[in-house]
């Protein structure tokens, strides 16, 4: 069961296509249809009217804009607060200062995180030669521990595609991992776990 709420998120394309997947066509109105830069009162009369078709089964509306008018906020708080039979609310702006307290008051409110965008290896581990394995070492010389540790996490996903490993082989990456995290060199780190590799390839 969906609860009524609030959803800090500009991800908007994202989040309308998980909906979908999550509740279906059916259950679910988008108002407006695409997402404005600003939701008015003519879109709140439409998410009344949209309220009272009656429904046998719970239907979510989902109001999505880059911001909300007041007037069309102040429109919605009777709504809100006592909705219709089967009817839930998701607003999704970007910015919870965008809402007017009374609006923040009348749904609980959820922050969505941004999805990080997964490290890229650029380097191909079946055709690995020295030329390769120094360019990607120079690319990757001066990393944070944080983009390090990632990158390591993408070399041995990547490694166990091409190969298999034993339980000493796999804490060998489970080490660099550990020692990324301690400020450890990215060149010594991905060298050690690259040559490794390359060996092992040429066997």
């Amino acid at each position: 069961m969906f609860i009524s709420k609030i959803l800090i998120s500009d991800d908007f394309e994202g989040i309308r296509e998980e909906l979908l997947m999550q509740f279906g066509a059916n259950a679910l109105r988008f108002i407006p249809k695409s997402v404005p830069n600003e939701f008015l009162l003519e879109d709140a009369r439409a998410v009344e009217k949209e309220s009272y078709i009656a429904e046998s089964d719970e239907k979510i509306i989902v109001l999505m804009a880059h911001s909300f008018r007041h007037e069309a906020q102040n429109f919605l708080l009777k709504l809100l607060e006592e909705p219709p039979k089967n009817i839930k609310f998701l607003i999704v702006v970007p910015s919870k200062n965008l809402l007017l307290p009374t609006i923040k008051s009348r749904l609980i409110c959820e922050k969505r995180k941004k999805k990080k965008e997964e490290v890229q290896l650029n380097l191909e581990l079946e055709k690995l030669d020295l030329k390769a394995l120094y360019e990607f070492l120079k690319e990757n010389e001066n990393l944070d521990k944080n983009a390090l540790s990632e990158l390591i996490i993408k070399l041995g996903k990547e490694s166990l595609k091409i190969r298999d490993f034993d339980a000493k082989e796999l804490e060998f990456f489970y080490e660099a991992y550990e020692l990324s995290k301690l400020n450890s060199k990215a060149q010594i780190l991905l060298a050690t776990l690259l040559l490794n590799l390359y060996e092992k390839k040429a066997k």
